[in-house]
Formats: C-alpha cells, structure tokens, sequence
C-alpha cells in the first residue's frame, strides 16, 4: 500500500471513531438502544441485536458495525431506520444468507436465520451503495 492509502486509512478510522460516538448519542437521544448492544438471548441459541440506521455528518450507518455469533446460532436481527430526510426507506442485506429488507422509517422489521456458515459476512445498504455498513462474525462451533 501506499503512504497515501494509509494516511486515508487512518483518517477514516479516526472519523469512524468520532462518528460511532455522536451516532450512539444520537440513537439514544431518538430513543434507540447504544450502538453496541451486548446479544441478548431470547432463547437458547438465539442471539438477539438491533441494528439501527442513522446518520450522522452526513454519513448513514448501520450501527453496530460488527456483530459476532457462534456457527449455529439463531439470529435474530431487529432493523431500525431513524435516518431523517424525504427517503424513509433503507435498505439492509447480508447476500451470503440470502437476506434482503427495506427498512421504512418508524415500522422495525424482525429478522432471523442460523448461522449456519462460518466467516466474516458483510451487510449493507442495498438500496445505497454509498452507505456505511458492517460485517457479521460467525465463529466456528468448538
């Protein structure tokens, strides 16, 4: 890599540092859980989180940016759009396990599925290419 890919690396990690935090105040100010939400477990072998759409500078987030599960696992994913503005609609797909949603502003949508491969799994914005998604972690079952 080059010096200048790594200077523009950096500056995104610190920017996405700073973003997290506002993003996190932000959500809880519009009464959504922090960023970062330790996996409930709703049943055994189900791990619950809720993902929420912000914005912030600008920028629309999925937060949190990384979940982790074990292979195996249940997921259970609550989508959350609070991103403000005339779209009302995000889009929210892991294309490994096959999911896809619309996410409309003010109506949640549920989500599950096992984690039935493990690796690193991104999801996104199908919607908008440009928005800042994260990845899922399923860990190998010991």
């Amino acid at each position: 890599m080059t010096k200048a890919m790594l200077k523009t690396m950096a500056a995104i990690a610190v920017v996405a540092s700073f973003m997290i935090s506002g993003a996190n105040r932000i959500a809880m100010a519009q009464g959504a859980a922090p960023a970062a939400p330790a996996p409930a477990m709703d049943e055994p072998g189900t791990r619950s989180f809720t993902l929420v759409s912000v914005e912030v500078d600008d920028a629309k987030i999925w937060l949190p940016s990384v979940i982790a599960v074990e292979q195996g696992d249940k997921v259970k994913l609550t989508l959350k759009n609070l991103v403000p503005g005339a779209v009302n609609q995000h889009g929210f797909t892991i294309p490994a396990y096959n999911i896809t949603e619309v996410v409309t502003r003010g109506e949640p949508k549920t989500v599950t599925f096992v984690a039935d491969k493990a690796g690193v799994f991104q999801y996104s914005c199908q919607l908008h290419p440009a928005h800042i998604g994260g990845s899922l972690i399923v860990e190998p079952k010991k």
